[in-house]
């Protein structure tokens, strides 16, 4: 057992109460962890007190994931898990981090800042949710139930792309076949994750006929807070969209850029085929990984600059 794993397991059995944390906006891979983690510690540890903390998702709450917990104290001293995040700005309900005994961060993006009394950064993995099974399977006397496998299985298709990104390896489908073990429902899980509604057809139709291409074949769309009132549709709806342009010969850099009135800012989303973009993310308070990052910026003429550097890629 990696060494790692086995101080996880020992902070585990010490602590009664137990928070769950990840990043702020999330993702399959972050809420696919946050309740697959914590389904496994209610299935292995029932007299512990296990809380997943943050914003329900407006989309997959209900659809895919369970709501998170509503709460303002714990009782002390708890431990707490950061997952699927680098940066500690971006942890949603960081509040609990100071008060916490003891904290574990483990985390598959390119470090950026350490934090966590153990820390796990794995970047050659696909997911978050690929190290958790890794860990987990390495626990032999705790099994893994058919729904907490589920959640890591959305997880780990989710930032893996259905293991068609390059940051898949054979661990990936390693992982893939052990969590099918649990005889989880991949067909309903990729239905959920994925089924579209009637109304989508109305933000294909934006994109298709907004879409702007720089000299060199950087593929970008401005989606304002306007037209989001217009379509009549939330945010992080364009978010799902974010590979439209993926298939295209033309480009193999694609952006979406999407106001958000309430924080004053454009939410940034960076995808590719082949070509490193995350150093141009990280320029503009953003990261992520190689060939998927994403980005915040305060001004419509930042986006503008986003994509003169992503063009210069191209030359």
């Amino acid at each position: 057992m990696d060494k790692k794993y086995k101080q996880v397991l020992n902070a585990i059995k010490k602590y009664d109460s137990i928070v769950i944390l990840r990043h702020e906006m999330p993702d399959f891979d972050a809420l696919g962890c946050q309740f697959g983690m914590k389904q496994w510690l209610q299935d292995n540890f029932k007299n512990k007190k296990i809380y997943a903390l943050g914003l329900d998702h407006p989309i997959f709450t209900h659809k895919i994931y369970p709501e998170t917990d509503k709460i303002t104290k714990i009782e002390e001293p708890y431990l707490v898990f950061i997952l699927d995040v680098a940066n500690y700005e971006r942890i949603e309900g960081r509040e609990f981090i100071n008060k916490a005994a003891m904290s574990i961060k483990i985390d598959h993006h390119i470090l950026v800042e350490n934090f966590g009394d153990i820390e796990i950064v794995k970047s050659n993995y696909s997911a978050a949710c690929e190290i958790l099974t890794e860990m987990i399977k390495s626990y032999k006397k705790y099994p893994l139930s058919k729904e907490a496998a589920s959640y890591f299985y959305s997880g780990l298709v989710g930032d893996n792309g259905c293991f068609r990104y390059s940051s898949t390896s054979i661990k990936s489908f390693e992982m893939a076949a052990y969590l099918m073990e649990s005889k989880i429902d991949i067909e309903d899980i990729y239905e959920k994750m994925f089924s579209k509604s009637i109304d989508d057809i109305k933000i294909l139709k934006f994109l298709y006929n907004n879409y702007k291409m720089s000299e060199h074949g950087v593929i970008y769309t401005h989606i304002s807070n306007k037209d989001l009132l217009e379509l009549g549709i939330i945010r992080e709806r364009v978010k799902a969209y974010v590979n439209l342009f993926s298939g295209y010969d033309e480009s193999r850099i694609w952006v979406t850029f999407t106001e958000d009135d309430e924080k004053k800012l454009w939410s940034v989303s960076i995808r590719s085929r082949r070509i490193a973009i995350n150093e141009v993310a990280a320029r503009h308070n953003g990261g992520g990984h190689k060939n998927a990052s994403g980005a915040k910026v305060k001004t419509y003429e930042e986006t503008l600059k986003i994509v003169d550097e992503l063009d210069d890629l191209l030359k």
